[in-house]
């Protein structure tokens, strides 16, 4: 980065509440002055009443000031809201206006985040869609027309940048950054092998090949559980009525997380279709290595040896990958002291902050100061 000051950020999303909170942290502590505008829902935390004002300010930190714009879009309260907002961050006269790709669901943010055709940083966490996700023509129109008016775009890995060249063709820079992650102290692993499946209940996440495995898993170790946490619809599988096999169904609250994760031995990604994986992230945070299908961004991911790459849809690789590191807690927590190590090193948040900033200053600010 230049000697320069650091820039002034207003950072704004609809969903992606959580990554764009942790950024403006980040950015925070490397002395940017930030400003975040979102939404003002809680869907991104089971709905409940306060929650996500509560995660921001936990997140980003007494520096970072947060705006919610109230509302659907259709609602004249929440449009004059905006207005009143619009003129807030033009008075707080940002250097930098960075949105997330989720940004396209609510017009009144981005026209009140003042983004201007050339002159916003944008983040794309898919470029590809996952299966099942929301694909509109309107969505995609929307989300080409971001992609193509940005001056800066941020993707989280190399197979990302490849996927976003190829779909859109880009004028702007496409400047890989890794998605954050907020290391934690590492405990040892459980005594008892046990598998974490965590997330969304998508059938391109591959829960399916994940029971067929256990199937294998149970034959070499007929002690070793799974537990399944998230939200969505749960298809059928014989696997599931396995007492072995813990439900948790439902929104995790976020204080709950750290022990979900840390009571795993490992965390398994067993996708069909992948960009890069927030779990995985989280699951390095607290040194728990993976088993990953070798697609999208995932190798990347592991690539510090943080767990086993397997091919996608092979429940038997799958099963062997999990045998080797749940039959052998060394390991186990060998490869999760790696992931931690670099999640400390190279993607804690704060130093996505200082690339960030680095990204800004290179493809945005230099041409403001010339």
């Amino acid at each position: 980065m230049s000697d320069r000051p650091a820039p002034r950020v207003l950072l704004a999303c609809d969903f992606l509440v959580r990554y764009t909170a942790m950024l403006a942290g980040g950015l925070a502590r490397n002395g940017a002055e930030a400003l975040l505008l979102t939404r003002d829902h809680d869907l991104e935390f089971g709905g409940r009443p306060g929650a996500a004002r509560e995660f921001v300010a936990g997140a980003a930190g007494p520096a970072v000031v947060h705006r919610r714009v109230e509302g659907r879009v259709r609602s004249p309260r929440g449009w004059s809201q905006a207005f009143r907002i619009r003129a807030q961050i033009g008075r707080f006269a940002p250097d930098v206006v960075h949105l997330q790709d989720s940004i396209h669901n609510d017009p009144r943010l981005p026209w009140a985040a003042r983004a201007r055709r050339g002159g916003f940083a944008l983040t794309v966490h898919d470029p590809v869609r996952h299966p099942g996700d929301n694909t509109s023509r309107r969505i995609d129109l929307a989300t080409r027309w971001m992609v193509r008016a940005a001056g800066l775009i941020f993707v989280h890995g190399e197979a990302l940048r490849d996927e976003l060249e190829e779909r859109f063709e880009p004028a702007a820079p496409v400047v890989v950054i890794p998605h954050g992650i907020e290391p934690n102290p590492v405990k040892p692993s459980p005594e008892s092998p046990r598998v974490l499946f965590f997330g969304r209940l998508s059938r391109y996440k591959g829960l399916d090949v994940l029971l067929d495995a256990m199937q294998e898993v149970w034959r070499t170790l007929p002690d070793a559980t799974l537990t399944i946490a998230g939200e969505g619809e749960l298809e059928d599988h014989p696997a599931l009525s396995d007492q072995r096999v813990d439900l948790r169904l439902g929104h995790m609250p976020e204080e709950e997380v750290p022990q979900l994760i840390e009571a795993a031995t490992c965390v398994a990604l067993p996708y069909r279709q992948a960009s890069q994986s927030g779990v995985g992230s989280l699951a390095k945070a607290h040194g728990r290595p993976l088993v990953a299908s070798a697609l999208g961004g995932l190798p990347e991911l592991l690539s510090d040896g943080s767990g086993v790459l397997v091919p996608p849809e092979d429940p038997a690789r799958l099963a062997a990958a999990l045998v080797s590191l749940l039959d052998d807690r060394s390991l186990a927590e060998r490869l999760g002291r790696l992931g931690a190590a670099t999640a400390a090193r190279e993607s804690s948040w704060e130093a996505v902050g200082a690339r960030t900033l680095a990204a800004y200053d290179e493809h945005l600010l230099a041409g403001q100061c010339a």
